[in-house]
């Protein structure tokens, strides 16, 4: 069987991360094709490194004429263009999270054949929440899951437009945590409560704190993104009546709580997730699967941001069945 050829759409510093995986091998059965950056002397030196085709214009890649998928990665406020227009030849497309930039530009899809499309929300793929998820029954009904994602500031220019962006830290991270939310509860939550702030000078948010509820559980739910602080740490902690589970889902190590004793129950290591996302991106291309991470999944997601913001700007908990 041939390798499944693909082309990025956006090889910025992440989308880099995704060319030099490919150019490894390090997903069997795919290999990188095209490429198209909007810096077109950085494009050519990085298809000349990696043995790759730079197009000049992205259509060149998104007619679906020359390659089997394509991989979105440019800033968020691209990606709806370039998916409609991937959707519209017929083209799989994988794209980085958030699905789009805002949410009042969801209906963009309406009408389209979204089946192939997968968003790439990593944090589903970690084998140490792969393994929590697994273990969740051994402490009984959750009544509490909190979750905090830390980084170190970014010294991206478009990080710090809104008009790329989307937004801050509730846009770019914020996505990831409240996909997982939804991953491990099963659903949707019904109302959150959200505070942020822009620090250090930065014109985004760059901590904030959502508390979501669900009306029918008796089970509250916090997330929480920092981005001024030079630390890096990946936490979830899922509370049941028999116990409790800490993850380090950075370092891939899980700890069980049940009374005083501690039990580490798992120390996977800082496992590398965009080879396994692209590894299952190749078995949707190939028609083994369907997409494991849905369009409508990534439109929930940018709807509870959507309801963060609200929730911010008026001071109130705002439902997410008002989001429309």
């Amino acid at each position: 069987m041939s390798d499944l050829k693909v082309g990025l759409i956006g090889c910025g510093r992440h989308g880099e991360r995704y060319l030099r995986h490919l150019a490894r091998g390090d997903v069997q059965g795919m290999k990188a094709a095209l490429l198209w950056r909007r810096d077109a002397d950085a494009g050519r030196a990085q298809a000349r490194e990696y043995g790759v085709e730079f197009v000049e214009d992205p259509r060149q890649i998104l007619d679906g004429s020359r390659v089997d998928g394509v991989l979105v990665l440019t800033p968020p406020a691209e990606h709806r263009a370039a998916l409609v227009e991937a959707l519209g030849s017929g083209l799989p497309a994988l794209v980085e999270k958030p699905v789009i930039a805002r949410w009042e530009e969801a209906s963009a899809f309406d009408g389209l054949d979204a089946s192939r499309l997968m968003v790439a929300q990593t944090l589903r793929f970690s084998p140490a929440l792969r393994r929590l998820r697994q273990l969740i029954p051994a402490i009984g009904t959750v009544h509490r899951i909190r979750m905090a994602q830390r980084l170190e500031p970014s010294d991206l220019p478009w990080q710090r437009d809104r008009a790329m962006a989307g937004g801050g830290s509730v846009t770019l991270t914020g996505v990831h945590l409240f996909d997982l939310l939804r991953w491990i509860v099963g659903r949707t939550p019904d109302s959150v409560s959200c505070r942020m702030h822009g620090l250090l000078g930065h014109p985004l948010e760059n901590l904030f704190d959502a508390s979501f509820d669900y009306e029918d559980l008796p089970l509250l739910a916090a997330t929480e993104v920092s981005k001024f602080s030079r630390s890096r740490m990946g936490l979830l902690d899922v509370v049941g009546e028999q116990g409790e589970l800490h993850v380090d889902y950075l370092r891939g190590s899980i700890d069980l709580y049940q009374g005083q004793d501690c039990e580490r129950v798992a120390e996977l290591g800082d496992v590398p997730t965009l080879p396994i996302v692209m590894g299952f991106f190749g078995a949707l291309m190939r028609g083994e699967i369907e997409s494991p991470v849905t369009l409508q999944d990534g439109l929930e997601t940018v709807r509870m941001a959507e309801a963060c913001y609200r929730s911010h700007a008026s001071g109130c908990r705002v439902r997410l069945e008002e989001i429309e």
